[in-house]
């Protein structure tokens, strides 16, 4: 008699109008594990390509940064999507602008000598997150794969991003642009595997007397809440480097850069 009162009430025993195949499944991404982010470009006009009289070379945002909550395993996915996506989109705004642009590329050493000698501009933004997680108590529930441990959480997301104007042979920085993150709380659940707990019943059985989680993560949605937040803070991003991005002020940098290379004799 315990132990169904306890099955009850850990929602084990189905009703009889309930089946195996009425029980929730895992949760699934809504992303797909395939982290895209994408921007409207704010012109309603775009000026003539190549009428700035400028090469600048773009490489996608640099993210694991040292304790930069991205460069954890569990977001990789997420912060190579978000970089490629917004290193394509600075290039979609540099064009816009009528600035002619190589890349984007991977990373700084993705940049050949030549590519590097070619371009008067390296632009090579740097990503830094951190996030903060507050979990709700573990609760067990009954899903098609058998009962498991859940709980809720939230996810504050804040940090910065840099966007670096360097000479491209020297490294040398140029221009430098650095926008503090306002937070975003974004929430989710974590869905761990159950191992049943029993005590005696004094009559030579046992009584079934709840669950406890295990090391074994069957679903974490940190990835797609790191998404979410990202998805609400990019196009914040995208817009404040086009109030940063000035074709004559990129031209006086231009200038200054080749005069940098002529004192080093590249």
């Amino acid at each position: 008699m315990l132990l169904a009162v306890v099955g009850s009430w850990l929602g084990l025993f189905p009703s009889c109008q309930s089946s195996p195949a009425d029980l929730p499944s895992l949760p699934q991404s809504s992303w797909g594990e395939r982290y895209a982010f994408s921007y409207n470009l704010k012109y309603t006009k775009m000026a003539p390509p190549g009428s700035v009289p400028i090469t600048i070379a773009v490489v996608n945002p640099f993210y694991r940064e040292e304790d930069s909550s991205l460069a954890s395993k569990v977001f990789t996915k997420v912060g190579r999507g978000f970089s490629a996506s917004m290193g394509a989109d600075l290039d979609k705004i540099l064009i816009a602008k009528g600035v002619t642009t190589t890349g984007p590329f991977l990373s700084l050493d993705e940049v050949t000598f030549s590519q590097k000698k070619d371009a008067a501009l390296m632009l090579a933004p740097r990503l830094f997150v951190t996030t903060e997680i507050k979990y709700t108590e573990a609760r067990p529930n009954r899903r098609n794969v058998g009962t498991t441990m859940e709980r809720n959480f939230s996810m504050s997301v804040t940090g910065w991003i840099s966007f670096n104007m360097q000479e491209p042979l020297s490294g040398e920085k140029m221009w430098i642009k650095r926008l503090e993150l306002d937070p975003v709380v974004v929430n989710g659940v974590e869905i761990s595997e159950a191992i049943p707990q029993y005590r005696s019943d004094g009559c030579g059985g046992s009584v079934l007397t709840g669950y406890r989680t295990t090391d074994k993560v069957l679903y974490t949605g940190q990835a797609d809440a790191m998404a979410e937040a990202l998805k609400q803070m990019y196009p914040v991003i995208l817009s404040q480097f086009e109030k940063y991005l000035d074709t004559d002020e990129m031209i006086q940098l231009r200038d200054k850069a080749k005069e940098i290379r002529e004192h080093k004799v590249y």
